[in-house]
């Protein structure tokens, strides 16, 4: 449901390697429903030094995913939704999943500049940017360090700002307390909770995981999980905004997703209901009904 925010009292806030491209638009084949049948090219891409796992499919203008901190390296199937219209790149960040470390790199800040990097190498000039919960900070930070970067804006349960709603600290959860947290209808979350077992059955898997968790905690244990600073570069931002929430997100309330309207007064609040801190995964329909309509002016 579209809703209109409540009252706020007023807040001041005050060389391209074109190999990646080339091997995408090669997999494509005639049409975009082919283009994402052919599958998900997978590769590494070097950044300033840096490798970065990246996956990307489709066809059609640009749209950059940055995923949450609890990502294992997954590719959601609203991904390849979205593939039907667009040409979508999903890297796993620095210190994550399948990419390489980057020492240089303590704050979400230092993460968004990496980004803009991350698009020189890319040849993209300027992108529709989707952000999950972490994702969703780093999303807003590069919004608002390069606003001619975004043509449009996507906040999913975005981290990064904080409300006077208490939340949990992830860090001090499990990986089932997660996932009992981060899903709401009684079967995304008894499957989540059943993955989440698994995690630390898995040696391999168990290490991604801490090694996520740590990565995390480098850019966002204190302050937790927010910037104070960001609130102050927000005013940048150009690219129209979506602000999407789970109605039922305990990791986040719905709270946050009116902080961040009251801080982009001109962004559109969808909450969507029966759907907890991931939307795109527990009520894809739902999410991409919202999404699609909010991008149908982008060709």
């Amino acid at each position: 449901m579209h809703l209109e925010a409540p009252a706020y009292s007023p807040h001041t806030v005050p060389a391209v390697d074109d190999s990646f491209r080339r091997t995408l638009e090669e997999s494509k084949g005639n049409s975009m429903t082919e283009g994402v049948e052919s599958g998900i090219d997978e590769r590494d891409v070097d950044v300033r030094g840096t490798r970065i796992h990246l996956m990307a499919s489709g066809t059609g203008p640009p749209l950059l995913y940055l995923h949450g901190a609890g990502d294992l390296g997954a590719w959601p199937d609203g991904l390849t939704a979205l593939a039907r219209r667009f040409s979508v790149y999903r890297p796993d960040h620095p210190g994550f999943n399948a990419s390489g470390d980057n020492s240089s790199i303590d704050s979400v800040h230092d993460l968004a500049f990496f980004y803009l990097d991350l698009l020189d190498v890319l040849g993209l000039d300027s992108v529709i940017l989707i952000g999950a919960s972490f994702g969703g900070w780093l999303a807003a930070d590069i919004a608002s360090l390069d606003p001619s970067r975004v043509d449009k804006l996507v906040l999913v349960d975005a981290a990064g700002v904080r409300a006077e709603t208490p939340t949990p600290d992830v860090f001090a959860l499990s990986p089932v307390e997660v996932a009992e947290h981060a899903y709401h209808t009684a079967a995304a979350r008894t499957a989540a909770i059943g993955q989440a077992a698994q995690i630390e059955q898995d040696p391999s898997l168990f290490e991604r995981y801490l090694r996520n968790r740590m990565s995390t905690a480098n850019v966002g244990w204190n302050p937790y999980m927010h910037d104070p600073k960001l609130l102050d570069r927000l005013h940048r931002i150009i690219a129209p905004t979506l602000i999407v929430w789970g109605a039922e997100d305990r990791l986040l309330p719905v709270a946050y997703a009116w902080r961040w309207a009251g801080l982009l007064p001109t962004a559109r609040v969808e909450i969507l209901e029966a759907t907890g801190h991931l939307p795109l995964v527990e009520q894809p329909a739902a999410f991409l009904d919202v999404v699609d309509d909010f991008l149908g002016s982008v060709r």
